[in-house]
């Protein structure tokens, strides 16, 4: 590189840290001040121009040089901004993030800080356990914890994307290929997937952790005098039994998925050991973690019936749709009428949240094929025994997501969160093979011809890429969804309508009972719950109900139901005929919420 260029290259990287410098303070000065139903059209406009110069002069700095030292600053420069991004809510100063779920689990969380819980008493309690040791380490709010526990796990992925790939493949090429694909938060698809306190998608990320160190134990090396021992226990092997506690007790369901992950590395290993024992001379057995890790989700299966329920609902599912009694795909149909009813399209909604991942998924299957017939030769043994676990256990593990949309089973989000769990191996198996794809290219006589006006090119494309990911990286308006933003004022107007309603009158809800803000307050009296009350219902409450309800109208209820559902289930007008009735009394509002009593 040139003086000339190393010099640019050097400007474009200060310009870069300032504009996203400049996009987090600009962002950080404008908290959220009450319910914000999408984030992007709240967050200011200063912060993604920041976050796009700094992705375009990213990708403009590797793509010039990335053999040089400014590679590793572009790759920073990247992370930060989409770090950035992902890390909205606690910049933007939110409250909370994550409805539904997240405030259940808030609850819990709550009630182990409180040690009215054990965490023996939750069947997955390492999330709440590590946001209370953050909390009471930092002397931030539990609210504030488990969303640094959301943005630590998320950043751990990021790190450990390009480490898997850097197992495959040496070429630090190959690993800036795997950072930005990692960048590009593949596996948060929104419907079972999402990039909150959700323990299904932080265990997901946390496991990246544990296949690293079973990939490293196994191609650690064996010393030909080594004791049958040691070759099985090393410092590795340790922290890796370490992290299989904490997994385990993470999730039960990614426990499954990364256990058939080990037990297809066992299994080819085997195989191996019995056909071509040169081909493993040099690993060191993975048959002790595998049991290992079976050991300890097996034991922490039977301590908690939860998983034979689920396990349950998948076996009868799947007899289900055998013998005829069963439909399949419920979950789907639902959301795809939903999306139809609201004037969306399919197909639309297809292209903003999975197009990108079928591309990704179209060339793991194609490496899947190479790696069948042996079109990867060049790499290492490590690389392709690696290539060869990853893209096998895919094999096996995919028409177990699929069957997840059979029978009963398909009315829960579980194919999505198994989606979500398949994008991330497809992520490190898909950058290996766009590694491959852009060697192959710049090999052909076309790159002779085409290779200056693809490396201008490749810029502006890769980061128009991001930007469609990054569009649905959380829930908004643009995908007919709602944010999941809980402000303070919201979280408060329900503590307060709890703690001064008459016990013996029920709660009821628009779209719901705020049965999970009962979860998310554990100190707070629990009220009595009614039932959801419908749009038809809200122009004539007392005619409705058969005696005294307690109904709470809040600004988060108002804009998802007008703004990101389009009215679909409760119109604009009916929600404001709530105040304007007789025996309909609004008993306490403060700002972001209003408790009405209705005498019924």
């Amino acid at each position: 590189m040139t003086q000339r260029d190393s010099r640019l290259t050097r400007t474009l990287l200060l310009v870069g840290f300032l504009a996203i410098a400049v996009g987090i303070l600009v962002a950080r000065a404008s908290p959220a001040r009450a319910y914000e139903v999408s984030i992007y059209q709240s967050t200011p406009a200063a912060f993604w121009v920041g976050v796009a110069v700094a992705v375009l002069t990213a990708l403009v700095v590797v793509v010039r040089a990335p053999n040089s030292r400014f590679a590793a600053g572009g790759v920073a420069l990247a992370a930060l901004a989409i770090a950035a991004v992902s890390a909205l809510p606690l910049v933007r100063a939110y409250h909370f993030y994550g409805f539904n779920d997240s405030l259940t689990h808030l609850g819990w969380a709550k009630s182990l800080v409180s040690e009215t819980l054990t965490p023996l008493d939750i069947v997955y309690p390492s999330g709440h356990v590590s946001a209370g040791m953050v909390g009471a380490a930092l002397g931030v709010e539990l609210t504030t914890a488990m969303m640094l526990v959301v943005f630590f796990v998320s950043a751990v992925y990021l790190v450990f994307v390009p480490l898997l790939v850097s197992l495959v493949v040496s070429d630090r090429r190959a690993v800036l290929v795997a950072v930005f694909s990692a960048l590009l938060f593949l596996p948060v698809n929104l419907n079972g997937f999402k990039l909150m306190f959700f323990p299904y998608s932080m265990a997901s990320f946390l496991g990246l952790v544990l296949l690293y160190l079973f990939f490293k134990h196994q191609f650690s090396g064996t010393d030909a005098v080594e004791s049958r021992w040691r070759g099985h226990v090393t410092s590795v092997s340790v922290l890796f039994a370490v992290g299989t506690v904490a997994l385990v007790s993470y999730h039960l369901q990614v426990a499954v998925n990364y256990l058939v992950l080990f037990a297809v590395a066992a299994g080819i290993q085997l195989v191996q050991r019995w056909r071509t024992p040169d081909a493993v001379a040099e690993q060191r057995p993975v048959y002790g973690l595998t049991l290992v890790f079976a050991a300890a989700f097996v034991y922490w299966l039977t301590q908690y019936t939860v998983g034979f329920s689920t396990g349950g609902l998948f076996v009868e599912g799947v007899l289900g749709i055998l013998s005829g009694s069963s439909e399949a795909g419920t979950a789907i149909s639902q959301r795809t009428g939903s999306v139809t009813a609201i004037g969306g399209g399919i197909f639309d909604v297809f292209v903003k949240l999975f197009l990108v991942n079928a591309v990704y998924a179209l060339i793991t299957l194609g490496v899947f094929l190479g790696v069948l017939f042996g079109r990867f030769s060049r790499l290492s043994a490590q690389g392709r025994s690696v290539l060869r676990t990853l893209t096998f256990s895919l094999v096996v593990l995919v028409p177990y997501f699929f069957a997840h949309l059979l029978g009963v089973i398909s009315e829960t989000n579980f194919f999505f969160r198994h989606v979500g769990f398949a994008m991330i191996l497809s992520t490190v198996v898909g950058s290996v093979g766009l590694f491959y794809a852009f060697e192959w290219l710049s090999g052909t006589e076309y790159w002779s011809k085409y290779g200056a006006a693809v490396r201008t090119g490749a810029p502006v494309a890769s980061a128009l890429v991001i930007g469609l990911t990054l569009m649905v990286m959380f829930p908004s308006p643009y995908i007919y969804l709602p944010s999941n933003h809980v402000p303070a004022q919201q979280m408060g107007a329900y503590d307060t309508a709890f703690e001064m309603s008459d016990e013996d009158i029920r709660f009821v809800g628009i779209r719901g009972n705020p049965d999970r803000f009962v979860d998310a307050l554990p100190d707070s009296p629990t009220p009595a719950l009614g039932f959801t009350t419908p749009d038809e219902a809200l122009t004539d409450l007392p005619s409705y109900y058969d005696g005294p309800r307690y109904l709470m109208v809040s600004k988060t209820d108002h804009d998802r139901e007008v703004v990101a559902y389009r009215e679909l289930r409760y119109s604009a007008a009916n929600l404001t005929a709530v105040q304007n009735q007789p025996n309909v009394n609004r008993v306490m509002s403060n700002g972001a919420a209003d408790l009405y009593y209705v005498s019924g």
